[in-house]
């Protein structure tokens, strides 16, 4: 990447904190009850910061952080920012035996955390930074629907997103007798019409066999999409699913960087990447590129604060998705009117944390000064 203004300074301290957050009731399609993250800190020579972070469902986040102090700390500390992608890609090969996993996770605070840090440094917000074509983007709810709610419940939550503007709705399958999930959401269809959008996912729940005889009742109730019905590692079940009668194919919350993706370049066309997982904001405009090549789409997964930057500069790129991860550790979170969001004006990714929500739950902090 050619040097520009933001990438003048020169990275005077970098920190890191680890955040362990009990989430109460369970939360989406996982039913995960604790968020991990290892939040990083980047200062420069002139006073400027950044932010990026990475997270877990659970534990994880220890052996990240670990991983980060031993390698990542010190490349940076002290880096002129115009070298981040030669230290990035120096990192990658360091750790290449690892695989990706917490490599990437490990890479992916540091990345955020280094686009922030530019797009504050240019007195911009990041989506300005990377080269938006729009202003807003469409939002779809996916936060108020769990396992455990009753097909009532389920009915309510998603309406309560209608009524609130949006024109889809997200809801999960997987835990529930296959036929039962098929009623609920048909309960959810003929409670809001067909002018509603309906994206269903399994969270990986389902059998090939399941997922087979499930496509095609949900593709005759108009599903948008059907994410990660079966293991993403199963890759020949997906080609599959893809030649039988099914709705779309969404997969990619498990896939860490750009390469995972050319797997599914035929048989799912919408891709989920999450940036805090996938290498941060540099791979994810590798993998919105390889989308636009390839003809599919792209709706990351979770964080809207941060993806709403990246669905406004994609190419490839489509729906945001609302689900409230880390609306407790923010002072404000992202606004949404009639299911659409528009980026924060303010410079770098906007998101502000709330210090003493951190302080109040942090693990460990490490600081290493250049």
């Amino acid at each position: 990447m050619p040097s520009t203004p933001s990438d003048q300074g020169r990275i005077a301290r970098a920190a890191l904190q680890i955040v362990d957050l009990p989430l109460g009731a369970a939360r989406g399609g996982s039913g995960a009850t604790q968020l991990q993250l290892v939040i990083v800190r980047l200062t420069d020579t002139d006073g400027a910061s950044g932010t990026g972070y990475t997270y877990a469902l659970g534990p994880g986040m220890a052996a990240t952080a670990a991983l980060i102090e031993e390698l990542h700390l010190p490349a940076v500390a002290g880096m002129p920012l115009a070298e981040w992608d030669r230290t990035r890609y120096r990192m990658q090969e360091a750790t290449h035996r690892l695989g990706t996993g917490i490599t990437r996770l490990a890479t992916s605070a540091i990345d955020i955390a280094i686009w922030d840090l530019r797009a504050t440094r240019r007195g911009l917000p990041l989506y300005q930074l990377l080269g938006a074509h729009r202003d807003e983007v469409p939002v779809y709810g996916s936060g108020r629907a769990t396992h455990a709610m009753s097909t009532e419940e389920l009915v309510a939550g998603s309406r309560s997103y209608v009524d609130e503007g949006y024109s889809a709705v997200k809801l999960r399958v997987g835990v529930r007798p296959p036929a039962e999930d098929v009623a609920r959401v048909s309960a959810v269809r003929e409670a809001l019409g067909d002018g509603v959008g309906i994206m269903v996912d399994a969270n990986e729940r389902l059998d090939l066999a399941t997922a087979v005889w499930m496509a095609p009742r949900l593709a005759d109730l108009g599903v948008l999409w059907f994410e990660e019905p079966v293991p993403t590692r199963h890759i020949e079940a997906y080609r599959t699913l893809a030649s039988r009668q099914a709705p779309p194919l969404a997969v990619g919350e498990h896939v860490l960087d750009a390469s995972g993706f050319t797997a599914f370049t035929t048989s799912a066309p919408i891709w989920m990447p999450d940036a805090p997982l996938a290498g941060g904001v540099s791979e994810f405009l590798r993998i919105d590129a390889l989308a636009e090549a390839h003809g599919t789409s792209v709706t990351p997964h979770f964080l809207p604060e941060l993806h709403v930057h990246l669905v406004a500069a994609g190419r490839a790129t489509t729906w945001l998705e609302h689900f409230p991860l880390l609306d407790d550790l923010l002072v404000e979170t992202l606004e949404i009117r009639n299911g659409r969001a528009a980026p924060p004006d303010r410079p770098g990714h906007g998101l502000r944390w709330d210090e003493d929500r951190l302080s109040a739950h942090r693990v460990r902090r490490v600081e290493l000064s250049a």
